[in-house]
């Protein structure tokens, strides 16, 4: 057995790699690192019995996961992670939006706009406040509550005109986000002008600018926090993330309710029929309620920044509680490899976040 491990760009770090990695030693697999830069990438993909990668939100990273997962997954038939049907929609809320609504799962009520004209006469004519999105984000970034036409307005002409940077979109509710931490925003500053004099790769300088389209959702307000349930293979897990002081935003928020008596089970039954239908290997979905108290989805993705996934245990598809410490990593190996028997070693990391991960909550 023989399994690809694609190489990051520009030295990134994933920890997820390590996880994978330790695994893999740990089990006797062999595997290899994959450049897509070499001329040998496509000969050696050939052998693979697994290919795996970590798709960041950069830009380049969802751009060659668009280019090369589809051909290696559907075209060579050769096993991913994050396989095509996991990954095509990946960080894109209008992509989501579109397969959710479509295949009558629900859902919050969105309005996407291609035109500029028809954007503007809806936002003549709606109730106010509606949330705007940028189709790319985590952790609340980008994301902002417009409260008047006047706002809307400004958003629409700016995307279907020079277009809006996600790196410079709404500074004020990106710090608010960073829960104004004084030394996170510094840094944010200084990190063009620290790649700039360096002269190295800044990938989150290097976005592309949002333009010619318009997202809006519903505000669904009285919601405190948000519900995440990860769902990997016929494994759950959830916790609540409760909304910042004087904010409607829950996503990185790292306020968590860890208590698994008070989560409401019709979401998990829900992301678990979500995940088989679509046939996801791996996805996160994050719900609210609407007005009748009806769990809805605000948006998914298949990797997860958030912790302490699956630190204490997870639900099977029976809703049956399985008490232990894993790592997503392991699940993600075991379905992908079909190898119920793979062994999870003690597993060392160099990242302090993803340490985290390991703490107890029980």
């Amino acid at each position: 057995m023989l399994v690809g491990i694609l190489k990051p760009f520009r030295n990134m770090y994933y920890s997820a790699l390590d996880v994978y990695k330790q695994i893999l030693d740990y089990n006797g697999i062999d595997y290899i690192e994959l450049d897509i830069n070499s001329d040998s990438f496509w000969s050696e993909i050939k052998n693979l019995d697994l290919f795996l990668a970590r798709i960041g939100q950069y830009d380049n990273d969802l751009a060659l996961s668009a280019q090369i997962i589809p051909i290696i997954n559907l075209f060579l038939n050769i096993p991913c992670f994050p396989n095509y049907n996991t990954i095509w929609h990946y960080d894109d809320k209008v992509k989501q939006y579109y397969l959710l609504k479509s295949m009558g799962f629900p859902v919050i009520d969105s309005y996407i706009f291609w035109d500029k004209i028809e954007a503007l006469d809806w936002a003549k004519n709606t109730d106010y406040p509606v949330v705007f999105k940028l189709k790319g984000g985590a952790g609340s970034a980008n994301v902002k509550l417009v409260k008047s036409y006047k706002q809307a307005k400004s958003l629409i002409k700016k995307s279907f005109g020079k277009g809006i940077h996600p790196y410079l979109f709404d500074l004020p509710g990106k710090f608010k986000a960073f829960n104004y931490d004084r030394r996170t925003i510094i840094k944010y500053f200084l990190r063009p002008i620290y790649y700039k004099l360096t002269n190295k790769a800044a990938p989150f300088i290097n976005y592309n600018r949002h333009k010619n389209y318009v997202y809006f959702q519903k505000f669904l307000p009285g919601n405190k926090y948000d519900t995440r349930v990860w769902i990997i293979g016929n494994r759950a897990y959830a916790f609540k993330r409760f909304i910042r002081k004087n904010d409607f935003r829950a996503s990185g928020s790292n306020n968590y309710d860890m208590d698994r008596e008070s989560l409401d089970m019709k979401m998990i039954e829900i992301a678990f029929n979500i995940s088989e239908e679509l046939s996801f290997q791996s996805m996160n979905y994050d719900f609210i309620y609407d007005e009748n108290k009806n769990p809805v989805l605000a948006e998914i993705s298949y990797a997860s920044g958030d912790f302490p996934d699956f630190s204490n245990g997870y639900w099977d598809k029976n809703l049956i509680w399985h008490s232990g410490h894993y790592f997503p990593e392991y699940f993600e190996l075991v379905d992908a490899l079909h190898m119920p028997e793979l062994k999870l070693p003690d597993i060392e990391l160099n990242s302090p976040y993803k340490k985290a991960k390991l703490l107890n909550y029980d």
